[in-house]
């Protein structure tokens, strides 16, 4: 594993190529709901369709379509037990979000300490690859809340786990990123992420991004195919980065079911999902764990028979892990 100012990266740039519109004009998008909602939410809904067609538009068509987001309501006050209140749908807030620019939010959580804001502005756009605008403020003590104006420095930002930033002083910042959304509190870490996820054994004839992108909103939200994916170049399984909530239940498969209307026969494939870099949160802790990071107690990931699953799962991934690295340490 490469290391930059002494500190290891998580991730190989070979395995997760950082995303660059202007050299790769044909890299595939979804389409971008407004706020938190993820795609399963949007097909289980018989009355919403998930609109494929625009998957290919570029920025500019989803900084229009922000532009034309309804207006919210104003509100009455209203008194419960002598209490003002001021009440919303979370359909309102998903909008809020988009008013504000907030759907390519990211907070920088800061740990052990950081540098004063105007360098931070300085030093997170250069060394997190940041290539359009973005717009940096204090959220709360120790965090930062970046805002994108564009979705693959979202992207390209949330591709790594964590982020060492060094400032004029001579120290290394550690900053961790999180998903932003409105319901972020400081004391806990969002249960969502962002993780890769391969269809081992999806054949090239379901590579079109109609097929592809169905298959992964079983799991959460579909973000944008690898380089690999997008250009065909690997037609032995198919990537796809999503947004997932780490508390959930993770399908191992997802079955294709292909009907000939002609003789109504009809056949069931089972596609094995394969999750790549996913992080494991602990539920004690209000926190997400990488590999390394794992204690080894274990995370009290979920209630019951399955958090010690969980628990045997991550140690064996970060076992996995370990060995890997050093096998690759003593080819290099």
């Amino acid at each position: 594993v490469p290391l930059e100012n002494g500190q290891p990266h998580l991730l190989q740039y070979d395995d997760f190529p950082p995303l660059n519109l202007r050299s790769n004009p044909n890299i595939i998008k979804p389409s971008l709901s407004i706020g938190p909602i993820l795609p399963i939410e949007l097909v289980r809904n018989n009355s919403t369709q998930l609109p494929y067609s625009s998957i290919g538009k570029n920025q500019k068509d989803n900084m229009v379509a922000n532009k034309k987001v309804v207006p919210i309501p104003m509100k009455q006050v209203s008194y419960t037990n002598g209490v003002p209140r001021v009440q919303w749908t979370e359909e309102e807030v998903d909008r809020m979000n988009c008013i504000k620019n907030l759907q390519y939010a990211v907070v920088g959580k800061f740990s052990y300490g950081w540098t004063d804001l105007k360098e931070l502005r300085a030093i997170i756009p250069q060394q997190c690859s940041i290539n359009r605008y973005c717009k940096i403020g204090i959220l709360r003590n120790k965090h930062a809340l970046i805002r994108f104006d564009q979705h693959e420095d979202f992207i390209n930002v949330m591709a790594k786990h964590i982020y060492y930033l060094l400032a004029k002083d001579g120290y290394s910042y550690t900053m961790r990123h999180l998903i932003y959304d409105a319901k972020f509190k400081v004391e806990e870490e969002t249960t969502h992420a962002m993780a890769w996820i391969s269809f081992l054994n999806l054949k090239p004839t379901f590579f079109v991004s109609e097929s592809i992108f169905p298959l992964p909103t079983a799991v959460g939200k579909p973000l944008h195919l690898d380089m690999a994916t997008i250009n065909k170049t690997r037609p032995s399984c198919a990537r796809v980065n999503v947004q997932v909530d780490l508390l959930v239940v993770f399908s191992k498969f997802v079955e294709t079911k292909i009907v000939n209307e002609d003789t109504k026969e009809s056949r069931i494939e089972r596609v094995k999902i394969h999750y790549d870099m996913l992080p494991k949160y602990c539920l004690h802790c209000k926190r997400s764990f990488t590999r390394e990071e794992i204690p080894e107690k274990g995370l009290d990931s979920q209630q019951g028979e399955y958090g010690e699953q969980q628990n045997k799962e991550a140690k064996k991934e970060l076992e996995n892990y370990q060995h890997r690295r050093k096998r690759n340490t003593k080819r290099h």
